[in-house]
């Protein structure tokens, strides 16, 4: 009750700063609100080409990328939602005036403004597929409160367009949203464009073994588990890395990944073998330098799939996390590769060759039906007025 409280007092002084700003006139100007940032960093960088656009970056606390290095002058970067009250209230003020704005998460605030007509409101989300319900699916959606439930469905009216990769994807989409089909461009997923570039990869690789150079002639196993609710601020790692490291000889080195949500892990040993790359801005890089990676609701295996690469889930607790959370479907098509309960048996698939190569395909093709490398550009395409680029 502290909480909803608290939500509705900052929703109603939000509402207000940004209907004085919505008295200024609308610029031709794109605004990203980032919770995580990769898709919109492919689409700034396609935007960055045309040199004339305006691009405007408002990042919350969690996002990592680093949006500095998108090639154009006509940028601003601000944090949001945050103790930097003028950041804050910019970021009002490019929302209210923008003419498109990208957002790639729910966003609260969402549900208290109204855009002009001219306006286009495009959730970009946060992953090219999706095995863990969300949204209206959550099963802990129903016991929220009436107006929490109203806010919800708010937030998602103000999407006009939603970008996927899939037809599977935007049938989860309608689903836990619940809007109608017409919504979805099949345009592809812009940060699998990454996979389709060869430069792009080169570059992302290079970067990650700069970064993490005693990776380097190793074989590289890549932990990232997906968030537990009870465990946003402080994770308890479920995969026994002192049995990794005592089972796999030198060749072997771990990479564990957090999801953005959660804010640090425990039980990660301090050993030159063992690597927090949850810091680290780009995932898809780290999938590139990944010879293995081990996971088990999270969406990461959709982007890593285009890599051909073996998979292993780490499924420990499918029961009570289908309970709390929720997952879609259990086959072949969100699991594409050996379901364990234990480090132990991670450790027998980690060291054993074979790889169903055939199933592989079946799933990237399943969830990257639209993805062939120009998502960014045919987004662009399908959203902007010609004379706005």
């Amino acid at each position: 009750m502290k909480s909803e409280l608290i939500i509705s007092i900052y929703l109603f002084f939000f509402k207000i700063a940004f209907s004085l700003f919505n008295l200024l006139p609308l610029k031709n100007k794109t605004v990203f609100l980032s919770s995580f940032g990769d898709n919109a960093f492919f689409i700034a960088n396609e935007l960055a080409s045309s040199g004339n656009h305006r691009l405007v970056f408002i990042n919350q606390t969690r996002c990592k990328m680093d949006f500095s290095t998108i090639p154009t002058p006509n940028k601003k970067i601000y944090t949001f939602e945050s103790l930097n009250i003028v950041d804050t209230l910019f970021s009002i003020y490019h929302l209210a005036t923008s003419k498109y704005v990208f957002v790639d998460n729910y966003a609260g605030v969402l549900s208290v403004i109204e855009f002009r007509k001219e306006v286009k409101c495009i959730q970009l989300w946060h992953a090219a597929g999706a095995i863990k319900q969300f949204g209206w699916r959550d099963p802990e959606t129903d016991s929220r409160s009436a107006r929490a439930k109203v806010r919800f469905q708010e937030v998602y009216d103000r999407f006009q367009y939603i970008p996927v990769g899939s037809r599977q994807m935007a049938e989860i989409f309608s689903e836990a949203f619940q809007v109608d089909m017409s919504h979805f461009l099949y345009t592809g997923v812009p940060q699998t464009d990454f996979y389709h570039d060869e430069k792009l990869k080169a570059a992302g690789l290079k970067n990650v073994l700069e970064t993490y150079p005693s990776i380097k002639g190793k074989k590289v196993v890549l932990y990232a588990p997906t968030f537990r609710k009870d465990e946003l601020q402080r994770m308890a790692v479920a995969f026994d890395i002192q049995m990794f490291l005592e089972t796999l000889d030198e060749d072997y080195v771990l990479l564990v990944r957090l999801h953005p949500s959660v804010h640090a892990a425990a039980k990660v040993p301090d050993h030159p073998r063992v690597i927090l790359a949850s810091d680290y801005p780009h995932i898809n890089e780290l999938l590139l330098a990944s010879d293995i990676l081990v996971s088990d609701y999270s969406s990461i295996p959709v982007e890593f799939s285009m890599l051909g690469k073996k998979m292993i889930f780490f499924t420990y607790d499918i029961e009570e996390y289908n309970r709390t959370q929720g997952i879609w479907q259990v086959n072949d098509l969100f699991f594409p590769g050996p379901m364990v309960t234990s480090t132990a048996e991670v450790i027998e698939h980690i060291v054993d060759p074979r790889i169903d190569q055939e199933k592989i395909e079946r799933f990237c093709r399943h969830w990257n039906t639209y993805s062939n490398g120009r998502s960014s550009k045919q987004l662009i395409t399908a959203i902007y007025e010609p004379q706005d680029l």
